[in-house]
C-alpha cells in the first residue's frame, strides 16, 4: 500500500512540474535598439531573430534574416528605461486578424537580454 501511495504522489508531482515548464505562446523579436524617441515612446529595433511559438501547431519557428528588413518600430509606455544599443526581447501582442504591422493596435512587452 505504501508503494502505491508513493507511486501516485511521484506521478502527480511529475505531471504538475511538466505543466509548469511549457513554453509561452506568441511572437518574439530579438534585437538591438537603434533609435529611441523619448517623447513618443517609439523605438527602432535591428532584428537578429524573429520567433513565432504556437501551441496550436505545437511547433517553434525561428527566422534568421540574412537580408534584414527595415528595423521595425515599436511603441512603449516607458522609453526612459531603455538605451540605444541595448539588446532586448520583445513580445508582440496582436489582437486583430490582418497581417499588418499597425503600431496603433499592437502592444509590446520588452525585456532586457544580457
Amino acid at each position: 500500500m505504501l508503494k502505491c501511495k508513493m507511486f501516485f504522489i511521484m506521478t502527480a508531482l511529475t505531471l504538475t512540474l511538466i505543466g509548469c515548464f511549457q513554453v509561452e505562446e506568441g511572437t518574439f523579436i530579438n534585437g538591438e535598439i537603434t533609435e529611441i524617441n523619448k517623447e513618443s515612446g517609439d523605438m527602432e529595433i535591428d532584428i537578429q531573430a524573429w520567433t513565432t511559438v504556437s501551441d496550436a501547431e505545437s511547433s517553434t519557428e525561428s527566422y534568421q534574416f540574412k537580408d534584414k528588413p527595415d528595423s521595425p518600430t515599436i511603441r512603449v509606455s516607458d522609453p526612459e528605461k531603455y538605451d540605444e544599443g541595448q539588446r532586448v526581447e520583445v513580445k508582440v501582442i496582436k489582437n486583430y486578424e490582418e497581417d499588418v504591422w499597425d503600431l496603433d493596435r499592437l502592444k509590446f512587452e520588452v525585456e532586457e537580454v544580457n
